[in-house]
Order: C-alpha cells, then sequence, then structure tokens
C-alpha cells in the first residue's frame, strides 16, 4: 500500500468515527461526459499523471467528498472522462491554454484531476509530476508531490472534523454531488449501473453550448463524425449496446421528454 493510500484509509476510518460517512461517495471510473466542440477528439494526459497518483485511483477511485453543496472544504477527484473536458481550460503562464489539434486529441499541459468548484475550474492539475493549485482556470501555486497535496488537504480536513459538533447540523441529501461532478455528467442514474463495454467508451457525445438547445454530435474512438455537430438534439444519454436515448428537438418536446432510442448514425431504433 502506497503512502497516498495509506493516507486515505486513515482518513475514511476517521470519518466513519465521526459519524460523517455519508459525505463521502465514488464516482464511477467511467462516468460519462461530453466533449467540448472546440476539443472533440478528446485529450492526452497520461504523460502527466505521476506514479503516486495512478496508484492512488487504481487502489481507491475517485473521490467525491462535501459536508455540504459547493462545499471548499470537500474536494471531487475527476474519472477520465471529466479529466479530459476540464483539463483544456486550465492556463499557465508557460504555455497558455492547450490548442486543438485539428483530427487528434488535444496536448494538454495540466490534467485538472480534482475540484472544488467544476463551473469555475477551481482546484487542483498536475503538471510535472506534481500538485498546483488552480484558481479561476489560472495555475497559482506550487502544491507538492500528489502525495504531498493529498497530506495537506486530509490534515486540514481531519482537524475540521475534529471540531465538537462538525456535521451535526447537516443534511446529508444536501451534500449530494457537492461540486456537480455527476449534474455535469451524461448520467441520469448510477445506482447499481452496469460498468460500460469497450465498444460503449468509443462512442463520445461532442456538445457546444452556445445555443440553446445545445447542439450535440457523435464522435468514435477513431475521429469519424458518426452524427453531425447540429440541434437536432434537445439532450442526448450515453450509449449503450449500439443505441442510446435522446430528446428529439421536435414540436412537443421538452427537456423532460419524450425520450427516443437511436443507433450510433442517428438513426430510430424500435420504430
Amino acid at each position: 500500500m502506497t503512502e497516498a493510500v495509506s493516507l486515505w484509509r486513515e482518513f475514511e476510518a476517521a470519518l466513519e468515527a465521526k459519524g460523517l460517512g455519508w459525505a463521502l461517495e465514488y464516482a464511477p471510473a467511467d462516468l460519462r461526459w461530453a466533449r467540448s466542440a472546440d476539443h472533440p477528439y478528446g485529450a492526452r494526459l497520461d504523460h502527466l499523471l505521476p506514479a503516486d497518483y495512478r496508484a492512488f485511483v487504481k487502489e481507491v477511485g475517485y473521490p467525491v467528498l462535501g459536508f455540504k453543496y459547493y462545499d471548499r472544504r470537500g474536494i471531487s477527484f475527476l474519472p477520465p472522462e471529466p479529466m479530459a473536458v476540464l483539463s483544456r481550460f486550465v492556463h499557465d503562464d508557460d504555455h497558455g491554454f492547450p490548442e486543438a489539434v485539428g483530427g487528434g486529441p488535444t496536448a494538454c499541459h495540466n490534467a485538472f484531476f480534482a475540484g472544488y468548484e467544476l463551473s469555475d475550474i477551481n482546484g487542483y492539475t498536475l503538471a510535472e509530476d506534481e500538485a498546483w493549485l488552480v484558481e479561476d482556470s489560472v495555475v497559482r501555486e506550487h502544491a507538492g508531490s500528489f502525495t504531498e497535496w493529498l497530506l495537506g488537504e486530509l490534515s486540514e480536513l481531519e482537524r475540521h472534523i475534529a471540531d465538537p459538533g462538525f456535521g451535526e447540523d447537516t443534511d446529508p441529501d444536501d451534500a449530494a454531488d457537492p461540486h456537480r461532478l455527476f449534474g455535469y455528467s451524461l448520467e441520469y442514474d448510477l445506482s447499481d449501473r452496469p460498468p460500460y463495454s469497450a465498444a460503449d467508451l468509443e462512442m463520445s457525445w461532442v456538445e457546444k453550448q452556445a445555443s440553446s438547445p445545445y447542439s450535440y454530435g457523435l464522435i468514435d474512438a477513431e475521429g469519424r463524425w458518426r452524427i453531425p455537430m447540429g440541434q437536432r438534439f434537445i439532450s442526448v444519454r450515453p450509449f449503450r449496446d449500439g443505441t442510446a436515448e435522446v430528446i428529439l428537438n421536435t414540436e412537443g418536446s421538452s427537456y423532460s421528454g419524450p425520450w427516443t432510442r437511436i443507433d450510433t448514425e442517428g438513426r430510430p431504433v424500435g420504430q
């Protein structure tokens, strides 16, 4: 067991001992997020992830911790897809924002791996085998190695939860999805859902939010557009076994439905 994993297990035990286990859940590693239309081919991040971080997520997973909605004291670890989506928003003085590469994944210089405010990009990034504080999309200061960063975060959290009465007046329902990691995803029901297959993960929705309804398109692992970008759909859900549920942008439709099942070419199924 690595030091980072050991630190986390001790923190889990401290939460449970304090009766605060409700503040912690875990995001699935294959949580589905739509890609940005500016970066439709995904992002290259593997070279930015140090060994201690890799060992941590392999053993622990992707914790989501919060004692209230938008809790600055909590943190949400981002699985690969949301990490790839949000890393493109991170700016540093040496490289600026990452630039899209025609026909290929965006080469990022930062991997935004954990956040406490995802819409404004506040949290932490990994670069040069080290962790860095990010505020309002901008890399601000060095936070040490991943393990050193985690030690600092957990030490501060343990001081807070040790305060008499901490968390006693909090409604656990108000702490669910504290940083909107799940709310910003394409998922609608995370309870007991099976993992996505390799073929499912090859199909990625791409989203552009500049209009209402948003524009959506579907791209595959080879970079081929299976469904061109457009306002054909009001809302979309991830593909499973070659089909996905969508709300068509037609008369009588709304954000609540009706839902229609389509194949990877956008054709209705079972009608």
